[in-house]
């Protein structure tokens, strides 16, 4: 039992290690009373790593994050707290970290008592050309709404489909992506997109998404589970022309000696999955 307790606290002082702290105080944040973290707070942030925002007290209200008066690039709209919210979890995309180290965030709503701010672990290996990642809960006529600056800085001439990743394991969940409710907002669904046991895949070589996006302030995806067991939404990725969601330029290899680290910067082994960088140029082991 001695070596158990030990091991235990071990491994809390190893999770605690890996936080770092961004603010903590009291604050009742309002619409009119914002809660500011400077850019300098996220100087050693990687993409990957979560946000965590810590509450003493919440009420059925709306969340948000912006940056420079917008809405932060990989976060969503209608983040509803509830009287049971004690935290929200933030995983960070690389057009989020690029904002943060610019202009910082702003913690925006109504309803909650900020009382901590910090990141840490996450998820590893975040794919390139992710815009949102996290876990969304997908049930009955479940909607994800993602904030139209996940797409800021886009070329959409280099990307030829929007990959909606998801745990759901199957393909007989009804999906629709839209950007309004009425009928002209609506883009795609389970007809007309490429559905797999991983993954959602729509097509948009012959769909404008310039013009799409121009009039609107979010992506949204519509979930209903159907007959199968509710499930998450991981990620939604860019996938290249060049038939990846990874960036122009990698390589297809089945062995990479030496030392590697993934899109995070964290080291890993040189037999690890995914994309992996060395030398700064990146490999993909399948």
């Amino acid at each position: 039992m001695k070596r158990f307790i030990i091991s235990a606290i071990g491994l809390f002082v190893a999770i605690m290690a890996s936080a770092t702290d961004l603010w903590e105080g009291s604050h009742a944040v309002e619409w009119d009373n914002t809660l500011n973290i400077s850019a300098d707070k996220f100087a050693d942030m990687k993409v990957g790593q979560k946000i965590v925002l810590e509450f003493s007290v919440t009420k059925e209200d709306i969340i948000e994050l912006h940056s420079d008066g917008l809405m932060l690039p990989g976060t969503r709209y209608g983040h509803r707290l509830y009287n049971d919210n004690t935290s929200v979890e933030i995983f960070v995309t690389q057009g989020m970290l690029d904002k943060l180290r610019d202009t910082g965030m702003e913690v925006c709503g109504s309803g909650f008592t900020l009382t901590k701010a910090w990141y840490g672990d996450g998820k590893e290996d975040v794919m390139q050309g992710t815009v949102w990642t996290g876990y969304f809960w997908m049930d009955e006529w479940t909607t994800l709404e993602l904030a139209k600056t996940a797409f800021d800085g886009v070329d959409w001439t280099r990307y030829k489909a929007i990959r909606f990743y998801s745990e759901a394991g199957r393909t007989d969940y009804v999906i629709n992506v839209k950007t309004s409710w009425d009928e002209t907002g609506h883009i795609a669904d389970a007809a007309t997109m490429t559905m797999t046991d991983e993954y959602a895949e729509l097509n948009i070589e012959n769909i404008n998404m310039d013009e799409r996006l121009a009039s609107t302030d979010r992506l949204m995806i519509q979930c209903n589970k159907e007959n199968g067991a509710p499930f998450n939404f991981t990620s939604v990725t860019l996938v290249a022309k060049d038939g990846g969601t990874t960036a122009i330029g990698t390589v297809v290899a089945d062995k990479v000696d030496g030392d590697c680290w993934n899109l995070s910067g964290s080291k890993v082994s040189p037999l690890s999955r995914g994309i992996v960088v060395k030398n700064g140029k990146k490999y993909l082991r399948k």
